[in-house]
């Protein structure tokens, strides 16, 4: 956790920083075309970091599961600063947990076990993010965003590996599809992140690009009621140093990029009334 804040917080240094290099004041044709709307749409797509963090466990070892999210995006300059955005993405999410414990086999000795838990969900994302645009560069801009970040999980497995290091016990594995009684329907996170736009032209017509990064938590525990009232048994831990629930909450850190392209206006000024008579 510590690492991921001295990151986002190294990368929001960077890009105070490189506001020295935008001294000019914002043209229209820096950012917005003539016959373009406040409105964009576009591509998106991110990979992620993810991981769970668990309240009753402190001595896991951490495995980053790796998983990519892609969608559509909408985004609406309200001024010239500030924008807001609407992706609505298939996203993959998920934890991988590991630790080992150690208990008596006798009065005199001890062995270890070693638990693997693997959990996976895949679900619709739907994101908000609300950027602020920094500097007064003419193609490229950096920005800060924060966006409210909802997940709906559409399916899902688990599966929780015990092994032992004395070979006279036999492995224990199970595997279950997660249904609303293993884990919590739906995710509501927060997400802070940076970023740098960039504008360019093809045959005249205006792409944005952008590329951020964030990180992403939830802010509510997403074991199912039916774990937390013990109706159903969370296969997680297995042993007695770990036997409290406890909470839990998605985090990650993800790389997104995406294509915008500004949608175009009707021009209603004389100009473009003459050239509707010409083209009668």
């Amino acid at each position: 956790m510590k690492k991921l804040i001295f990151i986002l917080a190294f990368g929001l240094l960077s890009v105070i920083s490189m506001q020295a290099q935008f001294a000019k004041p914002l043209k229209n044709r820096n950012f917005v075309c003539r016959n373009t709307g406040s409105l964009s749409m576009g591509l998106t797509g991110s990979f992620a970091a993810n991981d769970m963090w668990y309240s009753a466990v402190n001595k896991s070892v951490l495995t980053p599961y790796l998983a990519p999210t892609f969608g559509v995006a909408l985004e609406w300059k309200t001024m010239q600063r500030i924008a807001v955005g609407l992706d609505a993405s298939y996203a993959m999410r998920g934890t991988k947990e590991a630790f080992a414990t150690e208990f008596m086999t006798s009065y005199s000795s001890t062995t270890f076990a070693r638990v693997n838990y693997v959990m996976t969900l895949n679900g619709i994302e739907i994101r908000i993010p609300v950027s602020c645009y920094l500097g007064y560069g003419e193609n490229v801009r950096p920005y800060l965003f924060v966006a409210p970040r909802f997940d709906l999980w559409l399916n899902g497995n688990a599966r929780w590996e015990r092994t032992y290091n004395d070979n006279s016990y036999q492995p224990l594995v199970y595997e279950t599809e997660l249904t609303k009684a293993t884990v919590k329907p739906f995710d509501v996170s927060a997400v802070a992140g940076v970023g740098l736009c960039s504008r360019f032209l093809v045959s005249r017509t205006q792409f944005f690009v952008k590329f951020d990064l964030s990180y992403g938590i939830s802010v509510l525990s997403n074991f199912s009621q039916h774990e937390v009232d013990e109706d159903v048994t969370f296969q997680g831990w297995g042993d007695i140093e770990h036997e409290t629930l406890g909470k839990r909450f998605l985090q990650n850190v993800e790389a997104r990029l995406t294509l915008l392209m500004p949608l175009r206006k009707s021009l209603k000024d004389a100009c473009a009334f003459d050239q509707r008579v010409k083209k009668k």
